[in-house]
């Protein structure tokens, strides 16, 4: 037998989403704009901006491993003026947009309207204003795509930490339950001011008139309820029962329970923040509490849905009804602008295409012991390797070995058209770059839907069954990279590009977002059941 990795203890059920992103859409009335709150608002999103759904498995901006809708940044009328002080400071952006958006004003209706399958959406400028709302790392980030950033609370940083450690939402003890309930209550009670604060730095009022969120924002379908205000729910794993798989966060096995293991998981977590919760409901909301049963998914959800992969990896379920849609992965291009070092390119000329092996921004427990695994497997197996030395710390060899490179942070979209195969921890991103680059693949699931897209790459052909990190071993590590070589598995994964080659995610959700829109009119205001415009007392909103 080969070396095996030593893990804790973990709990059963997970989450990869360790960001929590929701966007914000306000219409700019009587000239004033509404900035700030921390949430995108799907009008707004699918507007001209952008709509950014995070992989939670990647915690740091900018790498390819994220995933982000990316639509025109800049209004169709910005003057050549607006465009230099947008280059010239994130705040001049920032008023600068808000400022153009005071002259290109449509409303919601209008916007809807202006859509047209027959123009790209990338080059349309919908009127909207977008605010997304994420943690204050990725802030940087988001003024520099051209949005307004308005700050959730929360850690990526504790959360990841706290998802690796207990593998998932429940507490392997104690004394990591109030880790875990204080980083909840930060998102869940910065999620109003999200949707109505001004700017904290401008000052320019906000009020979102749709929301654009993902299931671990919590309180959002609450928030909506308040405010009577249209809701789309956005995601990159499955969180609407079926029968056709189980949920992501379950280890449920057979069949029989797929489809009761999304209430199981439901109940679960609105066992552990229902006072939360009502806490917000109550005090923030004015909205009565949720009951003991009505938290949970009892009946079907009028909230629409879209999911963010390719319908030829995971094909929509049979049992999934109208408001669900699949509307492709969407991919952030950051290789035509990526200069890579030379040390890297002359590496790469000097042989073989290599094996891409990394683990992004998750921890390694025992990142000498993983390194040296590694190696070996690459040495045995005749291979070049590319180890992405990450957060977790792999790499630190004794001594060099010249089949081996060590890399920092480099866009995947760029680097893994470099690579033979890829190895890594499967979150939905970085899956997803490496199937568009026809990469036969390997997952090593550290927690959360990282066990589920493994599975559905092994599935497809395109890789071997996933080997979760704590079973990581040398003999396993060395079945993997024999099956990736296989010819027929690198034939399926060229199959599999090339059908997914087409595919625009970014244009999928839009259509998805107009398709399912009901903008508020102020005689809907005192009928608030109307299609998405509803009274939800459910977690997650979840269909």
């Amino acid at each position: 037998m080969g070396e095996t990795l030593d893990r804790h203890p973990t709990s059963a059920f997970s989450s990869s989403e360790v960001d929590v992103s929701i966007e914000l859409d306000a219409r700019i009335e009587n000239g004033s704009a509404g900035a700030g709150a921390g949430a995108t608002t799907a009008a707004d999103v699918l507007a001209n901006k952008e709509v950014r759904i995070e992989d939670g498995g990647d915690c740091s901006p900018g790498i390819s491993g994220k995933t982000l809708l990316k639509v025109n940044t800049m209004p169709i009328q910005t003057s050549n003026i607006d465009q230099l002080e947008s280059d010239s400071s994130q705040h001049k952006l920032e008023r600068s947009k808000t400022e153009v958006h005071k002259h290109n004003k449509f409303l919601p209706e209008e916007a809807a309207k202006i859509f047209d399958d027959k123009i790209p959406v990338h080059r349309k400028d919908y009127g909207h204003r977008v605010r997304l709302a994420t943690h204050s790392n990725f802030k940087e980030f988001v003024l520099t795509a051209g949005l307004e950033f308005f700050a959730l609370g929360g850690d990526p940083k504790i959360l990841a930490g706290y998802m690796v450690k207990n593998k998932g939402f429940l507490p392997s003890g104690p004394s990591e339950i109030p880790v875990q309930r204080n980083q909840m209550k930060e998102i869940i009670y910065s999620l109003l001011p999200a949707c109505k604060d001004p700017d904290p730095e401008s000052g320019i009022p906000f009020e979102a008139e749709a929301i654009i969120a993902n299931p671990p924002a919590y309180g959002h379908t609450h928030v909506a309820e308040a405010l009577k205000i249209p809701i789309h729910i956005f995601f990159t794993m499955p969180w609407t029962p079926t029968s056709e798989f189980p949920h992501p966060l379950s280890r449920v096995k057979q069949q029989a329970g797929y489809r009761l293991s999304y209430q199981i998981v439901d109940s679960l977590i609105w066992l552990g923040i229902r006072d939360m919760i009502n806490d917000l409901r109550k005090k923030r909301l004015k909205l009565r509490p949720v009951t003991y049963l009505s938290g949970s998914h009892a009946s079907e959800s009028n909230v629409p849905h879209g999911y963010i992969w390719s319908p030829h990896l995971v094909p929509k379920p049979k049992d999934w009804g109208p408001k669900v849609d699949v509307v492709g992965f969407c991919f952030l291009d950051l290789a035509s602008n990526y200069e890579p070092p030379e040390s890297l390119v002359n590496w790469l000329k000097a042989g073989d295409k290599p094996i891409y092996i990394g683990f992004g921004s998750l921890p390694v427990q025992e990142p000498a012991k993983m390194t040296q695994i590694i190696v070996k497997a690459l040495e045995s197996t005749g291979q070049r390797g590319i180890i992405n030395k990450g957060w977790g710390g792999l790499g630190n060899l004794e001594e060099p070995k010249d089949f081996v490179y060590l890399l920092d942070n480099c866009p995947h979209d760029w680097l893994f058209l470099q690579c033979k195969a890829v190895v890594h921890h499967g979150g939905a991103g970085t899956t997803a770059a490496g199937l568009k680059a026809a990469c036969p693949t390997t997952i090593i699931p550290f927690f959360g839907d990282q066990p589920f897209w493994g599975e559905r790459v092994h599935a497809r052909g395109v890789g071997p069954a996933p080997i979760p990190v704590e079973e990581f071993s040398f003999n396993k590590l060395v079945e993997a990279i024999n099956f990736m070589l296989d010819p027929k598995v690198k034939q399926s994964a060229l199959e599999l590009a090339k059908a997914m080659e087409n595919e625009d995610g970014v244009e999928g959700a839009v259509k998805a977002f107009f398709k399912h829109y009901r903008p508020k009119k102020a005689e809907q205001e005192s009928e608030p059941e109307d299609s998405t415009v509803f009274s939800i007392r459910r977690c997650f909103g979840c269909s």
